[in-house]
Order: C-alpha cells, then sequence, then structure tokens
C-alpha cells in the first residue's frame, strides 16, 4: 500500500548483513596489505598508522596492529631523542586513542596493555591519571578483570599506597559485594598478620551474612580461613555465626562448605566430629547434585 513503510523479511535482513560483513571484510582486508606493506626498518608511513587506528577503533582486538603500531612508535622515539616536546605530543595522541577504543570495548586486553607499554615509554607519564582512568571504568563496570589488571600492572611501576588500595577496594565492595575481581585484587594487596586477618573476616563476613547465596564473597571467605595466623578461638566464633546463618538459610550450599572448611581445621584429630562432618557432606550432596563426586569423595579422604 502506498504511504506504508516496507518491512523487510528476515531473508532479506540476513542477505543486506551478509553484503555489508562482505564489504567490511574486504575493507579489512585492503587495509591489513597497505599496512603491511608499508613496513620499514628505518621509518613508518603516517597514513598506514592512520588506517590502523582507523581498523583498531572498529576492531580493537587485532593485536598485530597493536604490534605494529609499537614498531612505529618505537621509531618515532628514537627520531624524537633531542625532542622531548614533540614526543610527549606523539605519545599523548596514542593515549588518547587507546581510551577510544577501550571506551568501544572496556574489555578488550590489547587496548589496556598497549596503554600500559606507551607509558612505559613515555619520558613523563602520568600515573596518577590512570588511577583515576581506572576508577572511572571500574565504576562503570566493577567486573571488568581487565581493568584490575591494569591496575595491578600500575601498582607494580609506582610503588603501592597500601591504605589508599584497600580504601578504593574497600569502596567497589561497599558498592558490590558480588566482584570476584575485587576480592581477588584484594588479596594481591598484601601478606595479612592477625590484626588485619581480623579486619578482613569481618569485611567478608558482613558480604556473605548480606548475600549467603552468592559465591564471590565465600572464596575471599575461604582464603581467609586458610591464613594459619588466625586464631583457634576466631575460628569457634566464626562457627558459632555461621550456625546461626543457617537457621536463617538452611539450603544454602556455601554454608554449608564454609562450616567444613573450619571443622575440618579445628577438628582434624577428633573422631567425634568425623559424623558431623560426613553429614554435612551427605547434605551437600541433596544440594548440589552436581558436585557429587567432589563430595563423595571428601568423605573418603575424612573416613581413610
Amino acid at each position: 500500500m502506498h504511504g506504508r513503510l516496507k518491512v523487510r523479511t528476515t531473508e532479506e535482513q540476513r542477505l543486506l548483513k551478509e553484503k555489508e560483513n562482505q564489504k567490511k571484510l574486504v575493507a579489512y582486508k585492503q587495509g591489513m596489505a597497505f599496512i603491511l606493506s608499508t613496513r620499514k626498518k628505518d621509518s613508518y608511513d603516517p597514513e598506514a598508522f592512520a588506517v590502523s587506528s582507523q581498523i583498531l577503533h572498529a576492531n580493537p582486538h587485532i593485536y598485530t596492529l597493536w604490534n605494529y603500531r609499537k614498531e612505529s612508535i618505537l621509531l618515532e622515539i628514537e627520531n624524537y631523542k633531542d625532542k622531548e616536546e614533540e614526543l610527549v605530543k606523539f605519545l599523548e595522541k596514542e593515549l588518547d586513542f587507546t581510551e577510544q577504543c577501550i571506551l568501544s570495548s572496556p574489555k578488550c586486553y590489547s587496548s589496556w596493555y598497549h596503554r600500559y607499554w606507551v607509558l612505559k615509554n613515555h619520558p613523563v607519564p602520568n600515573w596518577e591519571k590512570e588511577f583515576k582512568l581506572c576508577a572511572k571504568y571500574l565504576s562503570v563496570d566493577d567486573r571488568n578483570l581487565h581493568c584490575w589488571d591494569y591496575r595491578r600492572l600500575i601498582l607494580n611501576k609506582t610503588g603501592l599506597c597500601l591504605e589508599k588500595e584497600l580504601e578504593f577496594s574497600t569502596e567497589r565492595l561497599n558498592a558490590n559485594f558480588s566482584n570476584y575481581s575485587s576480592w581477588h585484587y584484594r588479596s594481591t594487596l598484601r601478606t595479612l598478620d592477625v590484626e588485619s586477618l581480623e579486619k578482613e573476616l569481618n569485611l567478608v563476613q558482613s558480604a556473605v551474612f548480606t548475600d549467603p547465596y552468592d559465591t564471590s564473597a565465600w572464596f575471599y571467605f575461604r582464603w581467609i580461613l586458610n591464613h594459619k595466623e588466625i586464631l583457634e578461638e576466631k575460628l569457634q566464633e566464626v562457627l558459632e555465626s555461621l550456625k546461626q546463618l543457617e537457621e536463617l538459610e538452611p539450603d544454602c550450599k556455601c554454608i554449608l562448605m564454609a562450616k567444613c572448611w573450619i571443622m575440618d581445621t579445628l577438628y582434624v584429630k577428633d573422631e567425634d566430629q568425623k559424623d558431623d562432618i560426613n553429614e554435612f557432606y551427605q547434605k551437600l550432596k541433596q544440594l548440589d547434585p552436581l558436585r557429587k563426586t567432589r563430595y563423595e569423595d571428601a568423605i573418603k579422604q575424612k573416613n581413610s
């Protein structure tokens, strides 16, 4: 009918999409061929460098192009050896470009690593700006493990300000306890002693009591419990609190597992407790049938 928009059928849409993809593939192949044809040992081609920017902006996962850019940048660093101001401008443009790529694909490892590589070759790197960049992206997605890894690289380069990093980690965890990357990051910051273990145990207990079914905090919880510095009376106290939590959430497998971890430590040679631990594993087999064999193995080990 006149005046009505034609709605394309699914088949028509598929053919159009396929045609578009073919055009992109041809353009990609032509661009890559042009870039690779310009590679020289003593200089780089600005036009090819610009083409690599266009391709990477569309798809930043092509690590071959990032390596090409590294080669080109090293040549420019050599050319700007006695012109630091010009070199800084050149490298700052590259940092701006990496941020564009990160913005379009925040979980692209190649973009993050290239940015770090540029900063290592920068005569006056602004590391404080990088910490702010991490905070910016983690506020958008606090599970971005690539960003957490990048922050660790920066720490290794600049040195650790423990209190500042603990504060940042706590802030991210308070925003979202369900965050494997944030808990793992926290575990890398320091070696725990009796005093710090107490604080970390209180923090992770708050998380598991808030949502006992979220597994991310339980991994950190077990890491804490594995420290030999933790006092036996503290383990007894934690065990009692878990029993109270179990009364509220009797079907939560994570609580049962945590009880087994603690009792295995406290009563490693106590035969009287063996039946209780076996009973917990039997219940775990019912609550978590996909891991039935794992719990059966645990029972065998306890009874061997």
